[in-house]
């Protein structure tokens, strides 16, 4: 495939993410690179000017300043000599400074992009994250980031700056040493491409099974650390230890051959390059068997030998970097596909959102006729419900596992969309503008709770700065939660760390915590999916008695199979096969309902 129509219209795709300040920075390095490439062509010409001074055999002098050092032959030399200490120091420096630029300009680059995707992550619908694509993203984010830094942005930066060097010396070289320069060095850049086109296919071919096997890797990883209770009680502990081996044997493998390819031009092209400088040059001098013509040549050769001892590292870089390149498509490809995400959903903060408090519903919340479907391609979760919800009231969903009921509950708190049908709150449609604002005013407690790594302080005012968190309000939401006492008898207080997804807390605990924290938001629609599930009954009964003070300031909506929970909610909602099959109070139910009247007895029994 052309490497045209493929690296470079990618890249041209992903440089297009960048704010402008970048390709104003990709410029000063690029200038910053020709400065460097002018340093070595006066190093070369000093240099050539040196050996053909001590020769007796001066270089023409073309380059402006070389021929105003006059005097005896010694005073040239030291002046000379002078000179190129100073340009040694003067190019290590400016190779420094550019190396620098060109990494410090990479990891900005690698900022830039990896902040945008997180944000524009961070602005996708709820439906985004519920597919296994999400989760595949989350695991493979900064893999995919690292990868384009170190295997597409470095190189391109680097390759970029060592062609403007090599152009630069190349054009300063052919100007003082004419045609037979030109002819040197287009035959080793020949050598160099036929060598480099060659192992393309076998780098990219390389690249693309290191991909691939640091992904199984990565899987293996995750399903045996995330099954570990399985994997214990099943003896698989060999099992995954030999997938995982022999996979990353594997990987490592390519990853080498990945690394070694790059090398093989340079292993070609100093040898030829040798070959073809004593083939031009010195080559005729020694068939003319004249020893004054091989001395008039010398500081050509001298000059040539220098440069292309200079030009061999730029050189070296350049093709190395375009081999990475190529080889680089399917990391480029990744990163695209994640830059390409819209931001479908707008943030609280966003232009013409509206304040939360104009979304708070005074009379009611009403679902009309909705329906939904995770995709066209699927069969409906939810069939043409009509719902209101009085402010103030407590209402629950009941049903079996696969009925709709949490699907239902986030229909209603704008996580879902309907395919079919309207969120309203006191009768007006809540539009995509307003949504943020809604969801602002709501609180979601589930029964598979996820914390933070932080403190209890920091799980209770999720997503809050440390510094304006109330830690009296803190307090009073553990309190009604009934897990204050426990709080305060912890190591630290609010300040002790709850470990990954609170890892040190046990199930019962971190549902308190999430209570909590939905007490801290103070919601005025509070949604509790089986929010009690892993509470003992007195636990339970405190934290219900604490709803009926707290919870009476806002709207809220029990979904639970546990019936004990729910009977003291204004309206129960009996949902089957996403559809209302029967409403009405815990009572009403028990008389109006024969599946109802089955669940309360099979939970009495």
């Amino acid at each position: 495939m052309p490497f045209q129509s493929q690296t470079l219209a990618k890249l041209r795709r992903l440089l297009a993410y960048l704010p402008r300040r970048r390709h104003r920075q990709l410029v000063v390095v690029m200038v910053a690179a020709f400065f460097q490439g002018v340093v070595d062509v006066f190093l070369v010409a000093l240099l050539a000017r040196l050996v053909g001074l001590l020769a007796g055999n001066n270089l023409q002098d073309k380059i402006p300043g070389i021929k105003v050092f006059g005097g005896a032959l010694l005073d040239q030399a030291g002046w000379i000599i002078g000179l190129l200490i100073l340009v040694f120091w003067l190019t290590s420096g400016v190779r420094f400074g550019v190396s620098l630029m060109q990494s410090l300009l990479s990891a900005e680059i690698w900022n830039d992009l990896v902040n945008r995707v997180y944000l524009t992550l961070m602005r996708q619908k709820y439906e985004f994250f519920v597919g296994s694509k999400s989760k595949g993203i989350a695991l493979q984010f900064n893999r995919i980031f690292d990868n384009v830094s170190t295997g597409v942005i470095a190189p391109l930066i680097t390759s970029a700056g060592s062609l403007i060097s090599i152009l630069a010396l190349l054009v300063g070289i052919i100007i003082v040493l004419g045609l037979k320069a030109f002819v040197v060095f287009s035959l080793m850049v020949i050598s160099y491409a036929i060598a480099s086109r060659i192992i393309t296919p076998y780098l990219r071919l390389a690249t693309k099974q290191r991909i691939r096997y640091k992904k199984r890797i990565s899987i293996i990883l995750n399903e045996s650390i995330g099954s570990m209770r399985e994997v214990q009680l099943y003896g698989a502990e060999l099992h995954f230890a030999s997938k995982f081996s022999r996979d990353g044997g594997i990987a490592k493998r390519y990853d080498r051959i990945g690394r070694l390819l790059p090398d093989i031009p340079r292993l070609v092209i100093e040898p030829a390059g040798i070959t073809i400088l004593f083939a031009v040059f010195v080559g005729p001098a020694l068939f003319q068997g004249n020893v004054s013509s091989f001395q008039e040549i010398l500081p050509e050769i001298s000059a040539l030998l220098i440069a292309l001892l200079r030009i061999s590292a730029p050189l070296q870089a350049l093709f190395r970097g375009v081999n990475r390149l190529r080889g680089g498509l399917p990391q480029i490809q990744e990163a695209l596909d994640l830059l390409d995400l819209n931001a479908d959903r707008l943030l609280l903060d966003s232009s013409g959102v509206p304040s939360p408090s104009g979304l708070i519903p005074q009379r009611f919340i009403q679902l009309k006729g909705v329906s939904f479907c995770f995709s066209q391609s699927e069969a409906g979760v939810i069939h043409n419900i009509d719902l209101t919800i009085p402010s103030g009231s407590r209402i629950a969903f009941v049903g079996k596992t696969g009925s709709g009921k949490t699907t239902l509950a986030h229909l209603i708190l704008g996580l879902y969309q309907p395919s079919a049908g309207t969120l309203c709150i006191d009768g007006i449609p809540v539009t995509d503008q307003e949504l943020p604002a809604w969801q602002a005013n709501c609180s979601f407690v589930p029964q598979s709770v996820r914390l933070t790594s932080g403190s209890v302080r920091d799980n209770v005012a999720f997503g809050q700065d440390s510094e304006v968190i109330d830690d009296d309000r803190v307090w009073s939401s553990l309190e009604a939660a009934q897990f204050d006492d426990v709080v305060a008898g912890m190591p630290y207080g609010l300040y002790t760390m709850v470990g990954e997804d609170g890892a040190k807390l046990s199930g019962g605990q971190r549902q308190r915590l999430a209570l909590a924290r939905a007490f801290y938001r103070d919601a005025k629609v509070l949604v509790l999916d089986e929010a009690t599930s892993a509470l003992d009954n007195k636990t339970e009964q405190d934290v219900m008695q604490a709803l009926d003070i707290v919870g009476r300031r806002c709207t809220t909506v029990v979904i639970a199979h546990r019936l004990s929970t729910v009977k003291k909610c204004d309206r129960i909602y009996e949902i089957e096969n996403g559809r209302i099959v029967a409403n009405g109070t815990f009572a009403e139910l028990c008389d109006r309902s024969e599946s109802f009247r089955e669940m309360t007895l099979f939970e009495a029994t």
